[in-house]
């Protein structure tokens, strides 16, 4: 028998949480899982700090890890989040899918439709399979999309958002098996507005008979107590994740473990740890047995990123401007005139503090969207943003007093409560961004 790789363990744990087999609140404990899994104290140590970047596992300090518990909450948050990106999806893929997509399409809605076909028959034996082909039908359909990124943050959000259909053994018989049919007669026909309506109203109908029929009150977990203090992994890797984001840490490089034992202070577990969630953020490649390297950075990788971002941002300032309070107000001010502080120091001819002048943007851009409700979309966006954050640090882009206007532009839209046209001014400000960095030429 071949020794399984971390990567087998990874998939084997993750899907074991995801599927409900490793129930939420669980603990985690390394001994039971070293002979439950076959792998070593140090392999599973790496993993499950994956799968914590992942927010399927909590990591509780020097107290260990535990299975994320669920909330209805959560669900809601996951639902809307996978409904924003997946109609998004919808609407570019159904744009630019050729036949070859529409064959994938097809052929995976055949799959589904025929698990669901058994089990509307009463045939309930393998729930792991009619899910697995309810993801791979809702995949194809967005496949066509062109960016990876978009399809990366909708697997992972997807896959949350599984989880809970798992634990909670959701299946609305007819109703969900004809808005899967829709679907695929929507793809075929590029009817992108039915597809979004039917989709929303797909989502929401499986949040709403979970709710109603109390399915996550006996899966349902508190959270455990706060860690008393950051592990060393955690410390390593904030350090390292703000190294790569600056650019002290080229795209492209070598991560050797020996020379990052010198820079970091870190054992090579440790470092294994760090460097495998890093992989989980697309912050670094994991190579195989050939060790890690920085991810590298291209134009194409930019726009998509760019792109990502717009949706979220656009999405997450609309809810932000119908919920927040004078509090929430006062947050925006304040980032803005410490950005604006910056910005015009960096206008005079003072570059010294570029890292304090992104910082400040990021607060600014968060204090904007802090107030839409959403710690999921939150977290999605933070992603995202940083990793756009990246390229403008590697280049050193700053467009000088049209940035700054813009920013202006957006705290009076937000005082004013204008969505329409605070989302009009980003848009123009990504694009600006983005025009800008590739200019620089250093991409």
């Amino acid at each position: 028998m071949l020794e399984q790789t971390g990567n087998d363990i990874y998939q084997l744990l993750r899907r074991d949480v995801i599927h409900g087999r490793l129930q939420p609140g669980a603990r985690l404990r390394l001994d039971a899982l070293r002979d439950g899994y076959g792998a070593s104290i140090s392999m599973l140590r790496e993993v499950l700090n994956r799968l914590a970047g992942e927010r399927l596992v909590v990591a509780e300090g020097q107290r260990g890890f535990a299975v994320a518990p669920v909330t209805q909450t959560e669900f809601r948050e996951l639902a809307s989040l996978r409904a924003l990106l997946e109609i998004h999806g919808l609407r570019e893929s159904f744009q630019r899918g050729d036949l070859e997509w529409e064959g994938t399409v097809v052929g995976a809605y055949h799959k589904l439709g025929r698990v669901e076909a058994r089990m509307l028959e009463g045939e309930r034996s393998d729930p792991e399979l009619w899910k697995r082909y309810d993801k791979e039908f809702h995949q194809q359909l967005i496949a066509g999309c062109g960016s990876a990124e978009l399809l990366t943050a909708h697997s992972a959000i997807f896959d949350q958002y599984l989880r809970y259909q798992m634990v909670a053994v959701i299946f609305r018989g007819a109703e969900a098996a004809a808005e899967h049919a829709a679907l695929r007669d929507c793809a075929l026909e590029r009817d992108a507005d039915r597809a979004a309506e039917v989709l929303s109203g797909h989502i929401a109908a499986c949040v709403d008979h979970t709710e109603a029929a109390g399915l996550l009150d006996l899966a349902r977990t508190p959270p455990g107590p706060a860690p008393l203090r950051e592990t060393v992994a955690a410390t390593v890797w904030r350090r390292m994740r703000g190294d790569i984001l600056k650019g002290a840490l080229l795209p492209g490089r070598k991560l050797k473990l020996d020379g990052l034992k010198a820079d970091y202070g870190a054992s090579v577990s440790t470092l294994r740890e760090v460097l495998n969630r890093l992989a989980t953020e697309g912050l670094v490649i994991a190579e195989g047995q050939r060790g890690f390297e920085v991810a590298p950075v291209s134009p194409a990788n930019l726009r998509e990123l760019a792109g990502l971002r717009l949706l979220l941002e656009e999405h997450a300032l609309t809810d932000s401007f119908r919920n927040g309070d004078v509090e929430w107000e006062a947050r925006v001010v304040a980032a803005w005139h410490k950005l604006a502080t910056m910005e015009r120091q960096m206008e005079q001819g003072d570059r010294s503090e570029i890292d304090l002048w992104k910082r400040r943007d990021w607060e600014f851009h968060q204090a904007l969207i802090s107030a839409c409700g959403s710690e999921v979309l939150m977290h999605l966006h933070g992603g995202v943003f940083d990793k756009y954050l990246r390229y403008q640090l590697l280049t050193l882009s700053f467009r000088g007093s049209v940035a700054a206007s813009e920013h202006k532009a957006l705290l009076e839209a937000a005082l004013a409560r204008d969505a329409e046209a605070a989302c009009t001014v980003l848009r123009a400000h990504l694009i600006g961004g983005v025009e800008h960095a590739l200019a620089c030429g250093s991409i």
